[in-house]
């Protein structure tokens, strides 16, 4: 620790010794050593600060309290000192701060040396530019020190690490505002990110990277891919859609252009002719069905844009007039699994077929059962132009079941064609338990609703133990201590809101961990509403509707990913099974959004997890029951049921038809009663089949 000393202390000594002498005058302290702590400093940041302690010592080498003692800098551009002995970092290089009292002085070696702690992007990251072309806004890197403070001189070096391309130089130098800017260049491969990494050689600080995503240039050509020169029958669809590919001046692929396809001769039609190219360029029209006389069909694909090489695309095909029924065999729906005593899902159909394998049309087509001790409807069919012939309907009997289906015609192979289908008993079971008193009107509703699901889901789902406590499923429920099978629901009659706001409330509160489907569910309902949905015959419909959401309807879509655009204006359904329900039962037309439509108004609880009120009205899954009018569960509420990967039996489900298709309705078509925040959000357990939690689901 640096000591300075008064060059006259041996006079100020022998004056104290002759005054002690005397023995009167008083001790008076003088300062004779400074010490100041630490004695060096080094910063690596600028505006970083440190506290140095100066220490006065008299001439008994006490330490003198609360001292005068002045601060200064010797180049404040380096390091300024304030009052109390804070050193601050200004700029790079070297400095002193001087402690002064009387005179005696010290000082403490300050050294600023700049070090980089971090690289910031400061701009023209994330850009999207043409393949080859330099982006429009340059890469600027900003680097700082460990106290935020830009570092003028510092080389950055920078290098492409992905998608290729090139950069305007290799490295540069930083400005007075730390700041360094390139230019980029993309890459040749639209689609692909491109990344350019910064770094500072020779030390530890993190990289930083950009990215960019490089696009195809504008349109420049198309081709035939797929498609040309078929051969069909008349008024039948070719086997191949055509498609066309459409590139840049590069031959890179350019996605997301417009093309329109066109039946220009021959007098066929197309489906799907509007359509935009994918990923790789590619579009395709949705069907192309040829005219109905035999000869050359020709079919058109325009892409938007000008100056595009070999716009449009031309293709052709020949329609050839079906000969003579020559075969026939299974189409559609043989092998099917149904519930005894109800139809088949799909009713069975067959193809007829000429010698050169062209579907025959107007054949008659005769179906019979054979064996089992089922029935059909429409057992006189007529083959369309894609010589597919289908029996009105077969309800099945238990066990093994056949049917025949007869061509008219001779010398007609494979005729007659037999169909087979297996019959079997109900599987899934629904077990009511009563946490509360209920009225016979209230439990007939309950058992009738059970009674109906159980015919709509009739496939039997995995046997699931569990073991928890009193109140795992909400207030008031009871120890579960069982092997489930299939689902048990609790029901509960009493005050939720009072009358006329929530009358029912439900949802399951134990999943299976695999598929979801529920094992174990709650029922609320509000003893205030109970009594008047009774005397308005509608107490059954609500009930119906909450044990489907306890099943699953509505509670456990976005677990199986069934609902894009939840929370959005079109949240919608995709379900395989309940599109194809919805189109058959009216809803082909549809185009006022995605399909299936989920409700996308009305609070939390109905939203995304009801049909769109819109576009189904009367249906019993809206989140709306109509007063007057049968509110039908209908066969999209089953399909969907199927989606959620139970085996479900259309032929249970009440006759509906999509009320809506423009889905433009202004207001309702009857007086409505709504079902408000009906769906109970518990926490959900997801369970294996031995009874553990894998996943807890909390309400949102």
């Amino acid at each position: 620790m640096p000591v300075t000393r008064r060059l006259w202390a041996p006079i100020t000594f022998v004056t104290i010794a002759l005054a002690a002498c005397k023995g009167t005058e008083p001790f008076v302290p003088v300062a004779t050593t400074l010490h100041v702590a630490p004695s060096s400093l080094s910063f690596t940041s600028l505006g970083a600060t440190r506290q140095v302690v100066a220490v006065v010592l008299d001439q008994r080498a006490d330490t003198i309290k609360h001292p005068s003692v002045v601060w200064s800098s010797d180049n404040s551009g380096v390091a300024t000192v304030s009052a109390f002995g804070l050193v601050t970092a200004v700029g790079n290089g070297s400095a002193h701060a001087v402690a002064t009292t009387g005179g005696l002085s010290a000082q403490v070696t300050v050294s600023v040396a700049q070090a980089a702690a971090q690289l910031i992007k400061a701009g023209g990251d994330g850009q999207t530019g043409v393949v080859r072309a330099t982006l429009p806004s340059a890469l600027t890197l900003e680097v700082v020190d460990a106290g935020n403070r830009p570092m003028t001189g510092v080389t950055v070096t920078f290098a492409v690490t992905l998608g290729g391309g090139s950069l305007s130089n290799p490295s540069g130098p930083t400005n007075g505002s730390g700041l360094t800017t390139i230019q980029w260049t993309l890459g040749t491969t639209p689609g692909q990110q491109q990344l350019v990494q910064a770094s500072l050689a020779g030390t530890s600080v993190s990289p930083a990277t950009f990215s960019a995503t490089a696009t195809a240039g504008p349109p420049a050509s198309a081709t035939k891919l797929v498609g040309d020169s078929q051969t069909a029958a008349t008024n039948n669809s070719v086997s191949t859609p055509p498609s066309v590919q459409v590139s840049d001046s590069y031959g890179d692929h350019v996605p997301g252009v417009a093309v329109t396809f066109a039946a220009t001769a021959g007098g066929g039609t197309v489906s799907g002719g509007a359509t935009q190219t994918d990923g790789n360029g590619v579009a395709t029209v949705g069907r192309w069905t040829l005219g109905p006389g035999a000869g050359e069909n020709t079919l058109t694909a325009t892409v938007a844009g000008s100056g595009i090489t070999g716009n449009p695309v031309t293709f052709t095909a020949t329609a050839v007039q079906p000969s003579a029924p020559a075969s026939v065999s299974a189409g559609p729906g043989d092998g099917q699994t149904g519930l005894t005593g109800y139809a088949l899902n799909i009713a069975p159909a067959v193809v007829v077929r000429d010698a050169a394998s062209l579907p025959v049309p107007n054949v008659a087509v005769t179906f019979a059962v054979a064996s089992g001790g089922g029935s059909v409807t429409g057992a006189n069919a007529t083959t369309g132009a894609d010589g597919v012939a289908t029996v009105g309907s077969w309800t099945v009997q238990l066990g093994t079941n056949t049917l025949t289906a007869t061509a008219s015609g001779s010398g007609i192979t494979g005729n007659p064609v037999t169909l087979a289908a297996t019959g079997v008993s109900a599987a899934y079971h629904i077990d009511v338990r009563y946490l509360t008193a209920v009225t016979p009107a209230q439990r007939e509703a309950f058992e009738s609703a059970a009674a109906q699901w159980e015919r709509l889901i009739y496939g039997d789902v995995p046997d699931e133990f569990a073991s928890f406590p009193a109140g795992t499923c909400g207030p008031g429920t009871p120890v579960i201590n069982e092997t489930i099978d299939d689902i048990i629901i609790f029901v509960r009659l009493d005050s939720i809101d009072g009358p006329g706001k929530i009358l029912g409330q439900a949802g399951p509160c134990l999943v299976r961990d695999q598929s979801f489907q529920p094992g174990v569910g709650v029922m609320h309902f509000d003893t205030a509403d109970v009594a008047g949905l009774l005397a308005a015959g509608q107490f059954d419909e609500v009930v119906r509707h909450e044990m489907g959401h306890v099943l699953g309807f509505g509670t456990i879509w976005q677990l199986l990913s069934l609902v894009p655009g939840a929370g959005g204006t079109d949240p919608h359904f995709v379900g395989a099974q309940a599109t194809a329900a919805f189109d058959r039962n009216g809803g082909q037309p549809y185009s006022a959004g995605a399909k299936v439509p989920v409700e996308n108004c009305c609070g939390p609880a109905t939203r995304d997890g009801h049909w769109r009120e819109t576009v189904f009205e009367t249906e019993l899954m809206t989140g709306f029951l109509d007063n007057g009018v049968p509110n039908p569960l209908s066969v999209i509420t089953t399909a969907s049921m199927g989606d959620l990967g139970y085996v479900v039996n259309y032929a249970a489900s009440e006759p509906y038809t999509v009320a809506n298709v423009a889905g433009l309705r202004a207001q309702a078509s009857f007086s409505q009663i709504e079902l408000g925040d009906d769906i109970l959000r518990l926490p959900i357990l997801v369970v294996d089949r031995r009874g553990r939690v894998t996943r807890i689901i909390r309400p949102k």
